[in-house]
């Protein structure tokens, strides 16, 4: 049974042959009705501490799950990041050695070229020499026919 302060105030009680003294029963129950107001006041402000203190855990609960909500985000782009760097590292590598392998084979192909140019520079050069061996006995012997003759 709940008492309240008032209840307490207007309590009445029988009186009997030699009964309590009255206004001593009166003292009493004004004492114990402001003591009843006195923690009603208390309960009353410490409820409402209690609320304050629930909506800052609330706020608090909030903030952390904010927070760790920014956090898993955070890991998830850092991650992401990291993959796409590594993806981009291993194509750049990748290309790099598609382009090295294409200028080996075209410095191979120039060389193979150049070498066939060469082989074909000295065929001609070849020729030439025996052209001009050629010219050159044939003026050689007209020189001497003509020293023949002229003797």
């Amino acid at each position: 049974m709940v008492l309240t302060p008032l209840e307490v105030r207007k309590q009445e009680f029988k009186k009997g042959m030699s009964g309590y003294n009255v206004q001593e029963v009166r003292n009493f129950l004004t004492l114990v009705a402001e003591e009843l107001e006195n923690q009603a006041r208390q309960n009353a402000a410490l409820n409402e501490r209690i609320k304050e203190l629930d909506a800052k855990i609330e706020d608090y609960r909030r903030m952390e799950k904010l927070l760790q909500d920014t956090l898993t985000t955070t890991q998830q782009a850092t991650d992401q990041l990291r993959e796409n760097a590594k993806k981009e590292a291993e194509t750049i590598v990748e290309q790099a050695k598609l382009d090295g392998d294409r200028i080996l084979k075209l410095t191979r192909d120039d060389e193979s070229r150049l070498r066939q140019e060469l082989t074909v520079l000295e065929g001609q050069k070849m020729s030439l020499i025996s052209e001009m061996k050629g010219t050159l006995e044939t003026y050689l012997k007209m020189l001497d026919q003509l020293e023949k003759g002229a003797k």
